[in-house]
């Protein structure tokens, strides 16, 4: 009687503990599905996590802060108004690709599988953005910043998009101005031997083929490590052109040549550089002797007269102490479109519904009105030059 009682008892044990067992595990997938349903819509208070990979050192670490801070700007405005979705924040996690594809692999490994970012911006070198195209392939939302490559967008999947106008873009306006009103007729080009170099190098070909074009004469490539450019410029120097004709996608490269151009004896020579480098710090560290007369273009000034430049100029002034140029437009961009196409939506991570928002909205920036076609952004850009040290429309 005694064993028979301790076998009821046992036995009400064991089912007792497989109704607790059960009842905790279908709060807890009920309790998952509901973190899983909140994390894309506005009923959580999570803060919306945004990768943005950039060169932070290396030769394009100037452009990489410049965007860094553009981005600081827009996620700090936007959650001055109030956030997204209903009250959830902007936090931006920075990582240092350091211009180098590997890295740039890596960086953006680390935040789609790691962090659990809900979507990542940045790319300021073309090859690193070539190189990340595939980690973040149907994964995530991914907004290329900088970078110009026109294969960064090849096999695009529909949630990668670009800001920056590419090579073909840009060449159309400027390489034509330069044919048609500046009309040098040979041109010495020395250019980064990058997928963004190779990329100008085939657009200024391809744009001044016809006749009456100007004719490039000499060539010569330079990689991203170097910072003495006196041998393949003293061979551009010798076939006499009438431009020199500069292709980098970094600050402190870009005015290293001209400054070394200058101390070779190109002060007779027509200085072009490639659109959208044009910056107040290539002035500034060329030496305005160097950089006096340097012809490029750009897609964003900061006197431009639209309300969101307004408060983004005063904002970013306030900020840093000076005035913003393109670069840090752009990184405003990659948060600012981020957060409104999200808002929009009303979705942090379904990217499908966030992407088609993108692609069939127009936004409003601080270089004006911005539209997407096939991921791409639209718009032209300027041609400036250097005087007395300042940037100014060339006229």
């Amino acid at each position: 009687m005694f064993m028979k009682n301790v076998k009821k008892l046992v036995l009400l044990f064991v089912l007792l503990f497989v109704s607790v067992f059960f009842v905790v595990a279908c709060a807890q997938s009920s309790g998952s599905e509901s973190d899983n349903k909140s994390e894309g819509d506005a009923s959580s208070s999570d803060p919306v996590k945004i990768g943005v990979v950039v060169p932070l050192t290396g030769p394009a670490a100037l452009y990489g802060q410049q965007v860094q801070e553009g981005s600081e700007v827009a996620a700090q405005m936007i959650n001055e108004q109030g956030g997204i979705l209903g009250g959830r924040k902007i936090e931006l996690l920075f990582e240092d690709d350091q211009s180098q594809p590997e890295q740039g692999v890596s960086m953006y490994s680390k935040l789609i599988d790691r962090d659990k970012v809900h979507a990542v911006t940045g790319g300021t070198n073309s090859s690193v953005s070539v190189a990340t195209a595939e980690v973040a392939k149907d994964k995530i939302l991914n907004i290329v910043t900088i970078s110009k490559a026109p294969e960064i967008m090849d096999n695009r999947d529909p949630y990668r998009f670009r800001l920056n106008s590419t090579n073909d873009m840009d060449g159309q306006i400027f390489h034509k101005f330069i044919a048609e009103e500046l009309k040098p007729e040979t041109v010495a080009v020395i250019v980064e031997n990058t997928d963004y170099g190779q990329a100008e190098l085939e657009a200024l070909k391809k744009n001044w083929s016809g006749e009456g074009s100007p004719k490039i004469v000499a060539t010569e490539f330079f990689e991203l490590t170097e910072t003495d450019f006196t041998n393949p410029l003293t061979k551009l120097k010798s076939a006499n052109a009438d431009a020199l004709y500069v292709v980098g996608a970094a600050i402190e490269i870009n005015s290293a040549i001209f400054k070394q151009a200058h101390q070779l004896g190109f002060e007779d020579t027509m200085k072009l550089l490639a659109p959208g480098n044009i910056n107040a710090q290539v002035v500034e560290l060329a030496g305005a002797e160097a950089a006096e007369g340097i012809i490029s273009a750009v897609l964003y000034s900061s006197a431009l007269d639209n309300e969101l430049n307004q408060t983004f100029v005063e904002e970013f002034e306030k900020k840093y102490n000076y005035r913003p140029e393109k670069m840090q437009v752009l990184g405003f961009e990659s948060i600012w479109f981020t957060a409104k196409a999200m808002d929009e939506a009303g979705t942090v991570d379904n990217y499908d519904e966030i992407s088609t928002v993108l692609e069939e909205n127009q936004w409003e920036s601080p270089r004006g009105i911005v539209d997407f076609v096939d991921g791409q952004a639209l718009g032209d850009v300027t041609p400036l030059t250097v005087k007395d040290g300042e940037i100014v429309l060339y006229k």
